[in-house]
């Protein structure tokens, strides 16, 4: 006997949820238990960042004695989440994230900086600036989709036709490999996790022909958490006096390389 519409359509739309997060490689998670703070990351566990990020925030909340739960999502998802509140947050974004964003509280504190640049293969030369890679050469440039840094300095300084955007640093790193591009910008966490890979083990991809310059990391919280936004600054204020993010980021470099 077939169930009625309206059991058969709720069906359907579970269905439907469930092959949408497999799709697009989003594993779904269950909900957060109630008074759980759901921070989302675009980085996994296995990455330098997101072992960086786990170790921050799980003493951080702990010394606050606030539940967490980390949520990883594509950056841009991550966006539209943020917007919609139907996250808590996010755990590291540029300062001016906010911007344009008045639900969003940026916490006063930075968790970690990044270091933005045109990574290389082969024998790319150092570039002075992006006018001198713009005038005096015809290279062609990829960065991750949805990371404004690169996406917005570079369509600023190169033309659309040397210009490429791209899901993830591991597609553009196998484009630089086979000479489909000549450059790829991004955040040297991200390289460091990839040039600890199998698949980049023997191949240079941390060296970079500019540098774009740092940008601190911030936490990001709901206006319904402001409350929360001075206490978790000042909470990682002091781990980075106790130093204890140093002490974090050299951990996570070993157990990158160990595999672990």
């Amino acid at each position: 006997m077939d169930p009625p519409p309206v059991r058969r359509a709720q069906r359907l739309a579970v269905l439907g949820v469930f092959a949408m997060l497999l799709s697009i490689g989003v594993p779904a998670q269950p909900p957060a238990a109630p008074g759980t703070v759901v921070l989302g990351t675009s980085q996994a566990e296995t990455t330098y960042a997101g072992k960086l990020q786990r170790k921050i925030y799980i003493e951080a909340f702990r010394r606050l004695g606030v539940p967490l739960q980390l949520s990883v999502q594509p950056l841009q998802r991550l966006t539209l989440n943020s917007e919609q509140g139907s996250i808590d947050g996010e755990v590291a974004r540029v300062h001016s994230y906010a911007e344009g964003r008045p639900q969003l509280v940026r916490v006063e504190e930075s968790v970690y900086d990044l270091t933005w640049g045109l990574f290389t293969m082969g024998r790319s030369r150092r570039f002075a600036n992006l006018a001198e890679l713009a005038t005096g050469t015809d290279l062609r440039v990829s960065y991750l989709r949805g990371v404004g840094v690169c996406e917005h300095t570079l369509k600023a300084a190169l033309p659309a036709t040397r210009l490429f955007d791209v899901s993830s640093d591991q597609q553009a790193f196998n484009m630089l490999r086979f000479g489909r591009v000549d450059l790829h910008c991004t955040g040297d966490l991200s390289a460091i996790t990839l040039q600890h890979s199998a698949e980049f083990k023997d191949v240079d991809i941390t060296r970079r022909a500019l540098d774009l310059g740092s940008s601190p990391l911030h936490p990001f919280l709901n206006q319904r958490h402001a409350a929360l936004a001075p206490k978790l600054a000042s909470t990682l204020r002091q781990m980075k006096a106790e130093g204890l993010i140093e002490r974090y980021k050299a951990e996570a470099l070993q157990e990158l390389a160990a595999g672990s």
